[in-house]
């Protein structure tokens, strides 16, 4: 087959696609997710942002670094890793609140959903939070 008549396929059963109403990768497609789908999407939204939490606790000590020595270069080493730590803490800190965004709208939507006033994730967050340290 040359390489029009593999275009012509592809752009035929493309066209058979748009025309059947399918939903996969054709033109005004739809999906749908079930109250369920939605809480998972909310659960694992709030799992990552509990794990850039608990990595963010655990890369503080990256930011109070002290040079091996008295020399210039462990001094300067130390202020590299100092900066460089607290990079790290930033961009740790940006992902939980990325996290907290993208399961603050699935929480949204899913209230929508229910017709019941929007709840703030970062109360579920915090609750979950507690739990881990009451146990």
């Amino acid at each position: 087959m040359d390489g029009q008549e593999y275009r012509d396929r592809i752009v035929g059963e493309l066209g058979d696609m748009a025309n059947s109403g399918g939903t996969q990768g054709a033109p005004g497609g739809s999906f749908a997710f079930t109250e369920s789908d939605i809480r998972k999407v909310v659960k694992n939204w709030l799992d990552i942002a509990e794990s850039y939490q608990n990595s963010r606790n655990k890369a503080h000590l990256v930011t109070v670094v002290e040079g091996p020595g008295l020399d210039f270069a462990s001094d300067s080493f130390a202020k590299a890793a100092n900066w460089s730590g607290l990079s790290l803490l930033l961009h740790l800190e940006y992902g939980k609140k990325y996290s907290l965004d993208q399961a603050q709208l699935a929480q949204n939507a899913l209230d929508d959903y229910l017709g019941v006033e929007h709840t703030n994730v970062m109360d579920l967050f915090k609750a979950r939070q507690d739990q881990e340290t009451e146990v």
